[in-house]
C-alpha cells in the first residue's frame, strides 16, 4: 500500500510539474513580449490574420467610398479604421468625409481634421479643423478647398490653414460625392478590418482571454501547481514515505 501511495504521488508529481512548467514558460515569453511591444510595434499594428479576426468576430466590412474631385478615376475609400485611395493603404485617424486633388497634393478629409498627402501618398500633415461642428462634405471651389458642417459653408485659404465663412449654393461647389467602388478596386481589398491591435492580442493571450477563460484562471491553476508541488515534495522526501 505505502508502495503504491508512493508511486501515485510520483506520478502526480511528475504531471503537474509538467503542467506548471508549461505554464510558466508560456506566461514567461508572452510576459516578456508584452514588456516589449512598444519596441516592436504592436501597439500600432492591427491584426490581418483570418483565424484571428475568426476568434474576435470580425465581420465584413462595408467601404464607404467617395469620388475624388479633380480625379475621376480615384476613389478615397474606408474600411474600418483603415483609409485608401483607389487601393493604396494611407495614413489616417478620423471618419472619411470625402477627398479632392488640389494641384499637387491629395487633400483628405475627415470630420474633424484635414489630411495632406504627396503625390505619391505619403502623409505630410494633418490639420485640426476649428470650425462650428464636424465636417459633412468636402469640395472645390474653383481652385479654393470647401468644408461644410451642419449649418455653415468654409472656405480655406491657400495654405490650407484658415477657414472663413461665405455664403454660396452647393450647386457651385463640385463636391466629393458618395460612389460606388469600381469591382477592379473592390476586389483587391480586404474583406475584413480589424481596429484591433496586437498589443491586445498578447494581453489576451497572456491572461488567457483569448481562449475564453476568465483572467484568474491561469494565476490561479499556477498558484495551485505551486502549492500541490511543494507539498508532495516534502511529503515524498519525509520520512514517512521515502525510508
Amino acid at each position: 500500500m505505502l508502495q503504491m501511495s508512493r508511486s501515485k504521488l510520483r506520478k502526480a508529481h511528475r504531471s503537474v510539474a509538467v503542467f506548471s512548467v508549461a505554464v510558466l514558460m508560456f506566461t514567461a515569453i508572452s510576459g516578456f513580449l508584452l514588456q516589449h511591444a512598444e519596441d516592436f510595434g504592436w501597439q500600432h499594428q492591427t491584426i490581418e490574420q483570418g483565424w484571428l479576426l475568426d476568434i474576435y468576430d470580425v465581420k465584413e466590412a462595408q467601404p464607404t467610398v467617395y469620388q475624388v474631385v479633380n480625379q475621376s478615376e480615384a476613389y478615397a475609400v474606408q474600411l474600418g479604421h483603415q483609409w485608401y485611395i483607389n487601393t493604396q493603404a494611407i495614413a489616417a485617424e478620423d471618419k472619411l468625409k470625402g477627398a479632392v486633388l488640389l494641384h499637387s497634393l491629395w487633400v483628405m478629409v475627415g470630420e474633424r481634421n484635414l489630411y495632406l498627402y504627396t503625390e505619391s501618398l505619403e502623409l505630410v500633415e494633418v490639420i485640426a479643423l476649428d470650425l462650428d461642428g464636424t465636417v459633412q462634405a468636402v469640395g472645390l471651389l474653383g481652385d479654393a478647398l470647401i468644408l461644410k458642417t451642419h449649418t455653415s459653408t468654409y472656405q480655406a485659404d491657400a495654405s490650407l490653414i484658415s477657414f472663413a465663412k461665405i455664403n454660396v449654393s452647393s450647386d457651385a461647389v463640385a463636391f466629393s460625392r458618395a460612389a460606388t467602388l469600381p469591382d477592379k478596386y473592390a476586389t483587391q481589398l480586404p474583406r475584413r478590418v480589424s481596429d484591433i491591435h496586437y498589443l491586445k492580442v498578447l494581453q489576451d493571450l497572456h491572461g488567457g482571454r483569448l481562449f475564453g477563460l476568465p483572467h484568474w484562471v491561469i494565476p490561479d491553476l499556477t498558484a495551485l501547481a505551486m502549492l500541490f508541488l511543494s507539498i508532495s515534495g516534502l511529503m515524498m522526501r519525509s520520512k514517512r514515505i521515502i525510508p
